[in-house]
């Protein structure tokens, strides 16, 4: 059996994603698998914890490493959100992601070309934006532009709190497209719900292909059915 027997104390984009390789790896090796409760998981249908079992191979946390490699079953298949948010038809998701960002990577905070040039590609009249710091540049340039364009604009319930992530999450999982940051809460949203069109930054994804980076090296050949890239910024 493999197992989870310590989750990580990092955000729910990076819980999703040891989840994730958990139940993957356990389909591949057909194992059994358990999980330790872990903040989050209740919002998904079905047993995510397997609770009643107990495991003897504990499994190396990792992130976006393993996700293409292992992939053995349909992410949505593995995280059904037991309320599916409604949203308008054809729209978009835009995430920002500043705060912490900052003083992890800096390149990961996005600038507003990115996100100027990739709205220009979607043809949707509703905009959702999701930002955990509402003082970045590019995101009050993306509100200027938006409004400008005469677009619907809806601020995420809980933008700027992220004590409070569910429902933006949901509402995230539910759009058309995303023009996505790097941060694993909206890659997440990308691979469970609608089967959506995903945008992400070229400066971004080349950088992190030069230095190897499994996760992003495997999505720029190709990713899978799961996440997979529509457009490159």
């Amino acid at each position: 059996m493999i197992s989870i027997n310590t989750m990580t104390s990092g955000g729910f984009g990076n819980k999703i994603l040891y989840y994730n390789n958990l139940r993957q790896l356990a389909a591949r090796e057909n194992e059994e698998w358990s999980c330790v409760p872990w903040e989050g998981s209740q919002i998904f249908n079905g047993d995510l914890l397997n609770c009643s079992q107990s495991g003897d191979s504990s499994l190396n946390l990792c992130l976006g490493e393993r996700f293409f490699e292992w992939r053995t079953i349909p992410t949505r298949s593995i995280f059904e959100l037991k309320q599916k948010s409604i949203v308008e038809p054809n729209c978009a998701a835009i995430h920002f992601r500043g705060t912490d960002f900052f003083q992890w990577n800096s390149d990961a905070v996005l600038g507003e070309e990115y996100y100027l040039n990739a709205i220009e590609e979607v043809p949707a009249e509703t905009f959702y934006l999701f930002t955990d710091d509402k003082e970045l540049q590019s995101y009050k340039s993306v509100v200027k532009y938006l409004e400008e364009k005469s677009k619907n604009i809806v601020v995420g319930v809980n933008t700027s709190n992220r004590q409070y992530y569910i429902g933006d999450f949901s509402v995230m999982s539910e759009c058309d497209y995303i023009i996505s940051s790097p941060s694993t809460y909206c890659i997440c949203a990308g691979f469970i719900g609608k089967n959506k069109k995903i945008i992400h930054c070229n400066s971004w994804v080349s950088d992190r292909v030069s230095k190897e980076d499994k996760f992003w090296v495997d999505l720029n050949n190709g990713g899978n059915e799961d996440y997979s890239l529509w457009r490159l910024i």
